[in-house]
């Protein structure tokens, strides 16, 4: 074994660890790390720099909120060894993008964390499995990746986990991050860092943390409030609204945020837009002036499913709400 710094492949499951069975589908998750790795092309010296670890094996579908805990304290343990420079996470597409934000917001960026994972099986022609592990593997082994937080590598591209979105059903280009593009690419061997991720707090999980029930609430056109009393009503510690526009809900909602916010619930306000801030450009009944007078709380820059993240992350690290999401917003 070489004495050199070592990069932990931790593999989940999900396409990119998936085998053919006997209906002539996918099996998600059913190919071990080790065999996962021993298809992947690297240069031999980088090649007796990684170890691999299956952690979980599952399509992540099935993810959950204990196993994004279970999984911040296997890379809090590798990054305490001083052996380990850097860490590959393998990881279904579905959820790759909530992971991924979970761990840039609960692990420190002193050696660099980076989560692949490929949108065609091992077994399929063309598959991408092979290529995306061998540039997340080179990512994780590049002095440049220190201090980024996580990272999404795919498709050559390097993107930041606040801003990664898979953007594709199938296509081998299924992520990008609309809002602000990749912060680099690989060109074969080499990695070429573009733009640096801003800089932001990381929050420290107690021991044996649980992750509290955050639910998401779309609103549309015309769409009843009964799936926010639902979720009101049904025990979830928090509720992120996935808004129309600059912060709006159909006027039939207040009651049901006035009554959250009666009850000491915390609702934060997305936007379902690709990209733009919150504003209270608005007065009318659900506009998102109503909303915040409510006692609704607005996020700008992030799509629900990650608002979804931090508040549950915020809760369970007992974190004051308003002034730590208008500092994650900038």
């Amino acid at each position: 074994m070489s004495s050199l710094p070592r990069i932990l492949v931790m593999t989940t499951g999900g396409t990119i660890a998936s085998a053919l069975d006997s209906s002539g589908r996918s099996l998600s998750g059913a190919l071990p790390g080790d065999a996962l790795l021993a298809s992947v092309a690297l240069p031999e010296a980088l090649r007796d720099r990684v170890d691999v670890v299956s952690v979980l094996q599952k399509p992540s579908n099935a993810i959950s909120r204990a196993d994004l805990v279970a999984l911040h304290q296997r890379c809090l343990d590798a990054m305490a060894d001083p052996g380990v420079q850097g860490i590959v996470v393998t990881h279904g597409t579905d959820t790759l993008e909530d992971t991924a934000f979970f761990l840039d917001l609960t692990l420190p960026s002193h050696k660099p964390i980076v989560v692949t994972g490929s949108q065609r099986p091992p077994h399929q022609a063309g598959t991408d499995a092979f290529t995306n592990l061998a540039d997340a593997i080179r990512v994780a082994a590049d002095e440049q990746a220190r201090g980024l937080g996580t990272l999404v590598v795919f498709n050559q591209s390097l993107f930041a986990a606040r801003q990664v979105r898979k953007v594709s059903t199938y296509q081998l280009d299924g992520f990008a991050a609309p809002a602000a593009g990749p912060v680099g690419r690989v060109d074969g061997e080499n990695v070429h860092l573009l733009q640096r991720p801003v800089d932001h707090q990381v929050f420290e999980l107690p021991l044996q943390a649980q992750l509290p029930r955050v639910d998401i609430v779309p609103a549309y056109l015309d769409a009843s409030p009964a799936l926010l009393e639902c979720a009101i009503d049904n025990g979830a510690a928090g509720i992120v609204i996935d808004a129309l526009g600059r912060g709006h809900v159909p006027p039939d909602w207040m009651p049901a945020v006035r009554d959250a916010s009666s009850q000491g619930l915390p609702v934060l306000v997305t936007s379902s837009c690709l990209s733009g801030p919150l504003n209270q450009s608005y007065e009318f009944s659900g506009s998102l002036v109503d909303l915040c007078q409510a006692g609704a709380l607005p996020v700008s820059g992030l799509g629900a499913r990650k608002a979804r993240i931090v508040l549950s992350i915020l809760l369970a690290s007992d974190t004051p709400l308003a002034a730590t999401l208008d500092a994650l917003a900038r």
